[in-house]
């Protein structure tokens, strides 16, 4: 057996922690009807049709909504499909066809029987045969998913699968005052100038740690540039006033958008420090960004080196390797202890990527500042997918490093064993 194979092998035996997903609760996925091309197009392979050719238009109104047979959304994707299924998120689907339902792939021959077998699958959960059970444990060997909790369900009776990370997005800016309702009715706390906000904003992560939350999470390289400067108090209040005092449903744009810009720089490295008090780690997006068309540039994690050097004792987690600025990324993770590596997301958006950066990293990083995967999904079939591939890609790089000479496979499985359990387990604190 080949050093590859062995490491494969060994690779396939860990039960992993899962550091980044977005599924939803099992009991409210068994209540959803839609068919298989819905939920698989949810994200992720459908920007990649969209990238082929699809028309937007096409996808929202004929594959997403109406009434269309999955023969007949078929009939519109088959060309885009068979264009873009040698990306990583194509190659997931197939593997979750062919381990999780028994089909060779998706294609025209497959794609009725595979709404038929997701269907069945979806009806056998909501009468108690778990179908997150089959793929998170059974089939991934998934130890537990940190989840990004984009609804607000997540709380700690979901523990046989999921720790949950708290978005913090709500708490960086004002952008309308039925918002200072909300955080008032949620905090106690009645917001009516900056300080106010500041506490309200504390006393919400106080509650979602007291839920169970294992982290905090950014992604707002989705809605501007990741450099957060050093902003003023006087600054950072004089901002707030002039958002207070925009009337309900009035946007005045230019106010709107230069004084939210210096309320949420003030308040992520209020949030920092917040972080910092109570030791929690940092999930930061960097790299592209999910869907068509946005500002690469404005996730350069080079863009967080201020916060990072400010705040040294809080652990940052920077998200899908950075990619395409891993290069980066890698140096940053090797000047900074505070900074670890997450490759989440990243073994689908590239594998070959994955593989290369990863030998890469681990010529510049140490080894114990690397999370190998989070599936990063919104639906739990892709899960398995990326999985599948995460733990190739990392034997790979390793089988790579051990044919270089570098360390034998002894180290080489013991590296394995860090990047996918022990470094996430230690970063996060967690209690398994």
């Amino acid at each position: 057996m080949s050093t590859l194979d062995l490491l494969i092998e060994y690779a396939n035996t860990l039960h992993i922690i899962d550091t980044h997903e977005h599924l939803r609760p099992e009991a409210k996925w068994v209540k959803t009807t839609h068919d298989v091309l819905v939920e698989w197009l949810a994200h992720y392979f459908s920007c990649d049709l969209i990238s082929a050719g699809l028309p937007q238009g096409v996808m929202n109104g004929r594959i997403l909504a109406g009434d269309a047979t999955v023969k007949e959304k078929w009939a519109i994707l088959e060309p885009y499909w068979n264009a873009a299924r040698n990306t990583g998120y194509g190659r997931a689907l197939d593997l979750a066809a062919r381990d999780l339902y028994g089909l060779p792939r998706v294609d025209g021959s497959t794609v009725e029987e595979l709404n038929r077998r997701f269907t069945a699958a979806r009806a056998q959960s909501a009468r108690g045969k778990s179908h997150y059970n089959f793929v998170l444990k059974e089939k991934s060997r998934i130890a537990v998913s940190l989840v990004d909790d984009l609804e607000g369900w997540a709380t700690s009776e979901d523990k046989r699968f999921f720790r949950y990370v708290y978005r913090i997005h709500h708490l960086l800016t004002v952008t309308d005052p039925i918002q200072l309702d909300r955080m008032r009715d949620e905090t106690g706390i009645p917001v009516h100038c900056l300080s106010d906000w500041m506490d309200a904003a504390e006393k919400s992560v106080d509650a979602a740690v007291a839920k169970g939350a294992v982290a905090l999470k950014s992604a707002m390289a989705y809605e501007r540039s990741i450099n957060f400067p050093k902003t003023t108090y006087g600054d950072a209040q004089a901002a707030f006033n002039r958002l207070y005092g925009i009337p309900y449903g009035n946007d005045v744009g230019p106010v709107r958008a230069e004084s939210g810009r210096v309320v949420e720089d003030f308040m992520m490295h209020h949030v920092c420090s917040i972080a910092d008090k109570r030791g929690l780690t940092f999930q930061v997006h960097t790299g592209i960004q999910e869907g068509n068309g946005n500002i690469i540039s404005n996730s350069n994690p080079e863009l967080l080196t201020n916060l990072f050097l400010e705040y040294k004792n809080v652990t940052f987690d920077i998200f899908h390797m950075g990619y395409p600025y891993q290069n980066v990324l890698s140096a940053i993770a090797k000047n900074f202890q505070n900074v670890n590596i997450d490759m989440c997301w990243a073994h689908i958006i590239s594998p070959e990527a994955s593989v290369r950066a990863l030998v890469e990293f681990l010529d510049a990083v140490p080894a114990n500042k690397i999370n190998a995967f989070g599936g990063d999904y919104i639906f739990v079939d892709g899960v398995y997918g990326h999985q599948y591939i995460a733990r190739e890609n990392v034997a790979k790089a390793l089988a790579e490093k051990v044919a270089g000479g570098c360390f034998d496979i002894d180290r080489a499985k013991e590296i394995a064993t860090w990047l996918f359990v022990c470094n996430p387990k230690r970063v996060f604190k967690l209690d398994l």
